[in-house]
């Protein structure tokens, strides 16, 4: 089961269906983590998000968002694949991935797409 990280001790940050729309709204630059908690790739791919956000010393948001509790946020973002890693800045996409990355690949996507 993927580790729910309390955001006093994470860097990454669980979105609820009711908080989504404020929170990526209010962000410049943001990245959202569309996950599955039954979902394998997901919890592999967990420990490198949440590395990245911790390392991450710019004014980006990592956001995460279970799929079965953001279904409305999914559905928006075209979600069909799990994990799903969505930028976003003032709370307009900028581009998706579908799938897990490496660390340095995360790290290069969102350095590239947020200007960072």
């Amino acid at each position: 089961m993927i580790r729910v990280a309390d955001e006093k001790t994470s860097a990454v940050q669980e979105l609820s269906e009711e908080t989504f729309n404020a929170r990526t709204a209010e962000t410049p630059a943001c990245v959202v983590d569309f996950y599955a908690t039954w979902c394998p790739h997901c919890r592999a791919f967990r420990p490198v998000y949440e590395e990245v956000a911790g390392a991450c010393d710019t004014p980006v948001t990592f956001y995460a968002a279970d799929v079965e509790k953001c279904e409305e946020a999914a559905g928006r973002f075209n979600v069909r694949s799990i994990p799903t890693v969505v930028i976003l800045k003032d709370g307009q996409p900028v581009d998706t991935h579908i799938g897990a990355m490496t660390p340095e690949a995360l790290r290069e996507w969102v350095a590239t797409k947020c200007e960072v």
